[in-house]
């Protein structure tokens, strides 16, 4: 594991060059919140697309609204099966945008996001390339499935600025130890050890992302929406059972 974040993280001004996202996936978007987050319906996939690639997808104001907005959309559509988290350009994202929350923005709550994920009938996927930090990572920690591939990058770093995570998903997630030596030492690490300790579902290389997102929206499209919205709330019934929801509140 890395002790440190990136210089060219999403805590930091970062150069816009190479950063653009993926025009051919953008084409057919509803720009949210000024085009901070990007919908895209396609068949019975809902894509929310975090839409800041110059920023390396830092989560301000806008982009916690959009997304809470696309998983609104995604959850009042019929067709829509699963939905799937993604950032445009370089990363996933790199957590709070910390220079945001400096000039006294209103950034949103993470937990309000997190309970929107949790509570949505519809399994959310987090499909992670680049880095994934911070309030990143417990966004992707909070969704039902997480794929990642090989080359992605992850870490609860709050701790190297001071502070705790905002969503409190980590312990839930990946057990005593291990959240203790995710959230303790704040460092860096790669999907692989993201999936050893129970982070990531799968890895793929770092050219089947859509191939592997793909795959599982299918399998749950052909699946009884009914039976796949039960078995989602029966697991977090259990968490919240064990004191998950009280500390989402």
């Amino acid at each position: 594991m890395q002790n440190e974040p990136p210089a060219d993280s999403g805590y930091v001004a970062v150069p816009a060059e190479g950063v653009a996202g993926d025009p051919e996936r953008d084409a057919g978007a509803i720009p949210l919140e000024g085009g901070a987050v990007l919908y895209r319906a396609a068949g019975s996939l809902a894509e929310i697309t975090l839409n800041r690639p110059e920023k390396l997808n830092a989560i301000n104001g806008a982009v916690h609204r959009g997304v809470l907005a696309a998983l609104e959309r995604a959850g009042s559509d019929d067709a829509i099966r699963a939905v799937v988290i993604r950032g445009n350009g370089r990363a996933f994202s790199a957590g709070g945008d910390l220079k945001a929350v400096a000039a006294g923005e209103d950034v949103g709550h993470p937990v309000v996001l997190g309970q929107a994920i949790w509570n949505l009938a519809k399994p959310v996927i987090a499909a992670v390339h680049g880095y994934c930090l911070g309030q990143a990572c417990e966004v992707a920690a909070v969704c039902d499935l997480t794929v990642a591939v090989r080359s992605a990058t992850f870490g609860e770093v709050e701790i190297n600025y001071g502070w705790g995570p905002p969503l409190p998903i980590t312990p839930f997630a990946l057990g005593l130890k291990r959240a203790k030596e995710v959230l303790l030492l704040g460092e860096m690490f790669d999907a692989e050890v993201a999936m050893m300790i129970g982070l990531v579902n799968r890895v793929v290389d770092d050219s089947g992302l859509d191939a592997e997102i793909a795959k599982i929206a299918d399998r749950i499209a052909g699946l009884k929406p009914e039976a796949v919205a039960g078995n989602k709330r029966l697991v977090n019934s259990r968490y919240e059972s064990a004191g998950f929801t009280p500390w989402l509140r």
